[in-house]
């Protein structure tokens, strides 16, 4: 599915896990064609139909906010599809692009041979040649004067970068604000191990807020409208969480917090599919063992 944003500005539906509305990507059609995320190289083949159906036969650059694999995995073979095209990726996450074998091994531990094909597929690496290498207060051309600025956004991934475009106010946040589907627009906080840190994901979410962004570009997912009321109640949710698995003793069990947040949502008023669809699209054994770490870290100094 293609959907026209602004003029010349496209969301791409990239179909992930072969399902509607799971990772949203963004294309800016102009005279310097710039994609914003691409997902894993699973699902890759309905990012490649989408292109060709909106005739796009050559990609300047090609930019990701973040390395995890339903972001960036696919990212090796999109560009040898577009061999002309840069990869633009944070520093602290171009080695992995460029060799990205530890990546692998590490989601391997999480996933297992089988959900690494069945869920995300190979990746291929990047010739250092190609690479982008992405710093705060960079800017991705998109030609005719225009560009995208980025944001250095660590606390969800030390590798995260957000995507700033002051000509349509776009902002395009990858993971850092949270999950925030198109059925209900909340936010609901992305917390997995091994780089979450609370305090310093929420002094982003203040900067976002201060550049005054007209919208939300979500990868999970599409574009909202109402940033500023999204950013408060990432926040807000983001320290609700945290205090509740702070609560639970050690061995506590994902579904203690699966239980809770469906709970509360219920209790909101948010309609019983709506959070159906935040259930499914969460992987909640990794959203309590990114907490969990970060609290044994700022315990252990």
């Amino acid at each position: 599915m293609i959907t026209e944003i602004a003029d010349k500005l496209y969301m791409i539906d990239a179909m992930m896990f072969d399902d509607v509305e799971r990772l949203a990507c963004y294309l800016y059609d102009g005279p310097e064609r710039v994609l914003v995320e691409c997902g894993p190289s699973r699902s890759l083949h309905y990012l490649l139909d989408a292109l060709d159906d909106l005739g796009v036969d050559d990609v300047a650059t090609i930019v990701v906010t973040h390395i995890h694999l339903d972001h960036a995995g696919g990212a090796g073979h999109l560009a040898e599809r577009f061999p002309n095209a840069r990869v633009g990726v944070h520093a602290r996450g171009a080695r992995h692009m460029e060799e990205p074998e530890r990546l692998i091994r590490s989601a391997t531990r999480i996933y297992g041979e089988d959900g690494m094909a069945s869920m995300w597929g190979p990746m291929r690496p990047i010739p250092a040649e190609r690479l982008l290498v992405l710093e705060e207060g960079d800017q991705i051309s998109l030609g005719g004067g225009r560009h995208l600025d980025v944001m250095y956004t660590p606390g969800h991934a030390q590798h995260h970068v957000v995507f700033h475009d002051d000509d349509t106010g776009g902002m395009y946040v990858g993971d850092s604000v949270g999950l925030a589907f198109p059925h209900g627009h909340f936010v609901q906080p992305a917390t997995p191990p091994p780089d979450l840190d609370p305090p310093l994901l929420i002094e982003q979410l203040h900067r976002m807020a201060g550049r005054e962004p007209a919208f939300l570009g979500f990868a999970h997912f599409g574009p909202d409208y109402e940033p500023q009321a999204r950013l408060v109640d990432a926040e807000r949710r983001l320290v609700e969480w945290v205090r509740f698995v702070e609560g639970l003793p050690q061995d506590a069990s994902w579904e203690q917090l699966r239980e809770w947040a469906l709970a509360g949502y219920e209790q909101e008023g948010v309609a019983p599919d709506v959070i159906a669809i935040y259930d499914k699209n969460t992987f909640w054994p990794m959203q309590l063992s990114g907490i969990q770490r970060w609290l044994r870290l700022r315990d252990a100094t």
